[in-house]
This record gives structure tokens, sequence and C-alpha cells, in this order.
């Protein structure tokens, strides 16, 4: 991953703007068809030795590309703490406690931020877990400084997979809400950093500034597939103001995994003229899970390498994303208003 920090160009941009792992560890489901053993590799694979039992891997895992800097995030929705492990230089422990700073608070995301002094490194991070309470997700970025940025996502999911019964001809389900992500750019002028006298600037720590949008998710568990959209993203400040629309991006299908998990990689939408192309152009990679009762939820993290279209509109070369969905089955609880425009049966074509 590039660790460049374009906390240089975003300065212009403002000025040109007017105003844990999881606690619930998953244990391998095991069941007995009476005709062999075997063990399923987790790509929905597996070998048949003669007798007794399969087991089937349900335990969820983040690609390297997607975790980036993070190696584990424990979000306790009762108590309102977010623990991240692996970034570096966010707290003394190697674990650390990050605090609640809800004025960054984004469409059901809840922020946190950490910085132990006003020369060091600022951390955004948002999580949410979803309405069920059966997944969550997490990214954390901070912008530099010392020509580093240091970020990544984190997703899991408690329980085991438990997807729709569906027949040979039905299947086709839809998840949608809102998508926010971090970046790598950076207001050494940021809301939520210490007050500094230091005027010296290379020592000026940045605040990371973020994205949010809406995201759309199809699944077909029929023939066990994925993709989606994420759509009117917008490029925030520090005070959660509007700085420049941003591409269209697309998750290009992929394959549901046996254990409910997917892995795919991110293009621009060639439909959205911001993109500057026509092309399909893969710009990072996908991951997430399914979770809860018949694949009431899913949770899931974007990397992206760029997010201001092929020909730079930002003026952004070395710009990267951070993002995450939590999103809520249409026809549940927690669905957001566009599932009105899709048949939310699990039974419908």
């Amino acid at each position: 991953m590039k660790q460049t920090v374009a906390s240089l160009l975003v300065c212009a941009l403002l000025a040109a703007c007017t105003t844990g792992s999881n606690p619930f560890a998953d244990n391998p489901e095991t069941t007995d068809d009476g005709t062999g053993t075997g063990t399923d590799t987790g790509d929905g694979t597996g070998t048949d030795t003669g007798s007794g039992t399969t087991t089937i891997d349900t335990t969820v895992s983040v690609p390297t590309a997607i975790a980036g800097n993070v190696t584990g995030v424990t979000f306790d929705s009762a108590n309102g703490t977010l623990t991240v492990e692996g970034v570096n230089l966010d707290d003394v422990p190697f674990t650390a406690v990050y605090r609640r700073a809800p004025a960054l608070d984004q469409d059901g995301y809840l922020a946190f931020t950490v910085q132990e002094d006003p020369l060091d490194r600022h951390y955004t991070a948002y999580t949410r877990e979803s309405t069920d309470g059966s997944v969550r997700a997490t990214a954390v970025s901070s912008a530099g400084p010392r020509n580093r940025s240091l970020m990544g996502a984190h997703f899991e999911r408690d329980g085991a997979y438990d997807p729709p019964e569906v027949t040979e001809d039905t299947g086709l389900v839809t998840y949608a809400g809102r998508y926010v992500a971090v970046t790598n750019v950076g207001d050494v002028n940021g809301s939520d950093l210490l007050p500094t006298p230091v005027t010296d600037p290379e020592l000026l720590v940045p605040q990371a500034l973020i994205i949010h949008g809406d995201a759309f998710i199809n699944a077909d568990f029929a023939d066990n597939s994925v993709e989606g959209n994420i759509y009117n993203r917008e490029l925030l400040d520090t005070n959660l103001n509007v700085i420049s629309d941003l591409p269209s991006i697309v998750l290009v299908v992929t394959d549901i995994e046996a254990n409910g998990s997917f892995e795919g990689t991110v293009e621009y939408d060639t439909r959205d003229p911001l993109s500057g192309t026509t092309t399909n152009t893969v710009i990072g990679s996908y991951a997430g899970v399914f979770g809860g009762t018949d694949a009431s939820s899913v949770a899931g993290a974007v990397e992206l390498d760029q997010f201001d279209g092929v020909d730079d509109n930002l003026g952004l070369e070395t710009e990267l994303e951070s993002g995450v969905f939590v999103l809520d089955r249409c026809g549940t609880a927690g669905a957001s208003p566009i599932c009105g425009n899709v048949n939310p049966d699990v039974g419908s074509p």
C-alpha cells in the first residue's frame, strides 16, 4: 500500500472553500451427513476421507490489503468504547482505546479519535454495528506527518454464517445504507487536533479528511455472488463541510464463499463523468461478510489507491481511501429508504 500524505494539496482545496479482534470468536460448524469426513478449506471446497463428519470453517479474516496497519478492533457498543490494535504511534499501549468524538459522527457511524500530545499523530476512526448486532466494521487513519499515512480497516461477525433458504430459481437480496471512509489527505488546522504553539511546518500534525456516500449491495444466494455500488460520494473537511463531489465506484461482482465472506476488486463507475474514463479501471479492493439470521446484515471494507478520477480532478496524485459499510437487508427493521424501490423478499428474483 502506498503511504504518501497529501496534506499540502488539501490546503489549497480548503483555501478555495468558502466556508480486535472479535471478542466473540467464531467456532467451526460441524455437521454429520453420514457419508464421510473432511474439512472445508475456506474457499468452498473440501475433501472426503470416507466416514464421519464434515467441518466447515466459519471464521472470518480481513484481507491484508484491506487491513493495512490494523490488526484488530474491539467495539463495545454497550459502553461506547473502541479499542484498536496494530497501528503505530497512536497511544502508548500496542492496543489503544480511542476517545468518542461525537462532533465527527457520520450517518450512524460513530467517530473516535486519539492524539497523545499536540506533536503526536492524530488518528480518526469510524465504526458501526448492524441493527441486529451480528456484524460490525471500522476504518482508521492517521494522515501523517513524516511522509507516511497509517491506516486500515477491520470487519467481523458474531456466530456462524446463516444464508437464506432459497431455491434454484430465487435468492436475490438487496442491502442498502450509508458509507464512510477516512483518507490520507490531511488538514493541519483540523477541528479535533490538540492546540499547539509550534509553527514549524515539518512538525505540524494533520487530521484526516473523510468521505461519505451511499452503499448498495446485491447478493444472489442461489448462485453465491455479490456486487454493489458506492455513490453520492463527497470529500469533507474536518468540520464536515463538503469540499468536492467524487466519482462513484462499483464493487465488481465476486463469489460468496462457504463461510459467508467475499473479496473482490473496485473500479470507477464508467457512467459517472467525474471518473474521467469509459473503460474498466481497477482502483482498489473490497471485502466483507454476511451475518445474522438469514443473512440479515452485511459488513465490509473498501481500500482505494485513488479516488478523485483518472484525471486527478482535485490535483491529488497519491491519495488513499479506507472505508466501511454496515448495511441492513431490505425488508428488515433498519433498512434504508431506498429499499422502497426493490423487492425485499428473499424468494423473489
